[in-house]
C-alpha cells in the first residue's frame, strides 16, 4: 500500500512545483518590469521627436492635416511599420517568456 509515506512525498513534490512555478513567473514579471522601464521611455521620447517633426513638415510645405495623413499612408505601405509603442508591459511580459523559453 501507498500509506502515509507518500502523501507526505506527494506534498513535498506539490511544494517544490508551486515553488518553481512562483520563482518563475516572479522572473518574468521582473524581466517585463526591466524591459519596460528600459525600453518605453525611449519610444515615448522618439515618438515626441516624429510629431515636432510631422509639424514642422507641414508648416515648411503647406500641408493640409488631409495631405500629411495621405501622404503618411504612403511612407508607411512603403516601409512596413509596427503602429504604436511596442515596449508596454504586456510587450516586455511576451518578450520575457520568450527569452526564459529560448534561452533558459
Amino acid at each position: 500500500g501507498c500509506g502515509s509515506r507518500c502523501g507526505c512525498r506527494c506534498g513535498r513534490q506539490n511544494v517544490r512545483t508551486l515553488a518553481l512555478i512562483m520563482c518563475t513567473f516572479t522572473y518574468l514579471l521582473v524581466g517585463a518590469a526591466v524591459f519596460d522601464a528600459l525600453e518605453s521611455e525611449e519610444e515615448t521620447a522618439e515618438r515626441r521627436r516624429l510629431e515636432a517633426k510631422s509639424q514642422e513638415l507641414k508648416s515648411k510645405y503647406n500641408l493640409s492635416a488631409e495631405s500629411y495623413r495621405e501622404l503618411e499612408w504612403v511612407v508607411l505601405k512603403l516601409k512596413p511599420h509596427k503602429a504604436g509603442v511596442q515596449w508596454k508591459f504586456a510587450g516586455s511580459f511576451y518578450f520575457a517568456i520568450t527569452v526564459i523559453t529560448t534561452i533558459g
